[in-house]
């Protein structure tokens, strides 16, 4: 599967896969979305929601964390985000490497 894309980052580099884990009324996690959405119009990302709500496992994860954002490659981030500590995590990934 070819995962090379044109957009933020420039051609030819790859998405950084990005996990926010989330639940519907969060506005933590709404937050984080607006993040992550400015984000990705600066670096190649590819995130994933996904709804703690509609996963038992997830869910007894992370309930008492959320938001949580899982990147690709680095760290991952709960709670209350922000965004200078996810574009240093995706700019840090972005020059050293996977």
């Amino acid at each position: 599967m070819d995962r090379e894309r044109d957009g933020p980052g420039g051609p030819g580099v790859l998405p950084v896969s990005v996990i926010l884990w989330e639940k519907p009324g969060c506005c933590l996690c709404e937050r984080a979305r607006e993040i992550l959405a400015r984000l990705a119009a600066e670096y190649p990302l590819r995130v994933d929601r996904r709804d703690i709500t509609t996963d038992a496992d997830a869910f007894a994860r992370y309930r008492y964390v959320i938001p949580v954002v899982e990147i690709e490659g680095g760290p991952r981030f709960e709670g209350k985000i922000t965004e200078l500590w996810l574009r240093r995590a995706i700019a840090r990934i972005l020059q050293h490497g996977r």
